[in-house]
């Protein structure tokens, strides 16, 4: 959207993971339902770069490499477009309120934080009652954002979604079957679900659905898609093989996905896929799944309290007591109400 002369121009400084950012994205369509002419840019961590390609409620986005030499070739590129109002969306980085004031914006808003609330103009408090999406919106709104809705979109383009369907062809799926879509990965093992509940949660959905089923993940995630895939003989592996659009337009295919606290559960939940996410050692009342047809299962209140994780013996103590038949129950029930 091409902003006119006197349109203020909005910066926004985001987040560096896939999840988080996607958080933010009612955030963004109340700043552009509240700023229809505004120029809209925001600054991103690169591996999150994707989440917003082809957003509609955004006009530009710019890598926020975690560099100083990097950052600091940025910033008088950044001063010569004399932004109006900056945002930081991270509630404890002291440097991204920081760049408000570097920027000269006249407004700079953020979370109210002892250590970052004086680099703002306007601040709003966290409320650790609700989740991450609803303070980036309230954030957004306090500024003079509308909001549209608390729910985070993906947005492909046609010709992402035509390549996945060839793909997909191409791989021997049938389009006909139920797909479950699954990722076994986590960003550190306190989230992941033991392995073997995977394994029989695609026996499950094959002899109940006949279904198919193809594992997402990333290249070190990929000898966990082969080890899966040699014990359920209609599983495709393609851990490793995509790249984050490229996973969202496949998993997008998917009559139901199945993951614990990553982002790319949270891509599914966003692209409207029936997702079910497991939650042990994070909390889903912050930063569970969120989606029209998602749901979270957690472990949480039958491993007890999460201090426990010091004296824990297996890190998949926190997503053990999740079984494979509740989580097919879930999945089901969400694919038919879909």
């Amino acid at each position: 959207m091409a902003a006119s002369r006197d349109a203020p121009r909005i910066i926004v400084f985001n987040m560096n993971f896939i999840g988080d950012v996607l958080f933010t994205t009612p955030a963004l369509a109340a700043l552009r339902r509240g700023y229809p002419e505004a120029s809209l840019t925001v600054a991103v961590g690169p591996r999150a770069r994707e989440v917003l390609a082809a957003n509609p409620d955004v006009d530009r986005v710019i890598d926020f490499a975690p560099n100083w030499e990097f950052r600091r070739r940025l910033l008088p590129q950044l001063r010569r477009e004399r932004f109006d109002i900056a945002f930081s969306f991270s509630a404890r980085d002291i440097e991204r309120a920081l760049w408000g004031c570097l920027l000269g914006c006249r407004q700079r808003w953020g979370f109210s934080r002892p250590e970052t609330r004086w680099l703002y103009s306007g601040h709003v408090k966290e409320n650790e009652q609700q989740h991450w999406a609803a303070d980036y919106l309230a954030l957004a709104c306090a500024a003079g954002g509308q909001a549209a809705g608390m729910l985070p979109r993906f947005y492909l383009t046609p010709a992402e979604e035509a390549w996945a369907e060839r793909t997909l062809a191409d791989a021997g799926v049938d389009p006909g079957r139920f797909l479950l879509g699954l990722h076994m990965g986590a960003s550190y093992p306190e989230k992941a679900w033991l392995p073997e509940r995977f394994v029989e949660l695609a026996r499950l959905a094959a002899r109940d659905r006949d279904a198919q089923v193809v594992v997402f993940g990333g290249e070190g995630e990929a000898a966990l898609g082969e080890w899966l895939k040699e014990r359920v003989p209609n599983a495709l592996n393609l851990a490793g093989t995509l790249t984050l659009r490229q996973f969202a337009a496949t998993a997008r295919r998917c009559a139901a996905f199945v993951g614990g606290d990553s982002g790319p559960t949270h891509v599914a939940a966003a692209l409207g896929v029936p997702t079910v996410g497991l939650f042990g050692f994070t909390d889903p009342v912050r930063t569970g799944t969120l989606g029209a047809r998602a749901t979270v299962l957690t472990g949480l209140q039958r491993n007890g309290d999460r201090n426990a994780q010091r004296r824990q013996q297996s890190p998949y103590q926190w997503l053990a007591p999740i079984t494979s038949a509740e989580v097919w129950d879930a999945a089901c029930r969400l694919s038919a109400s879909s």
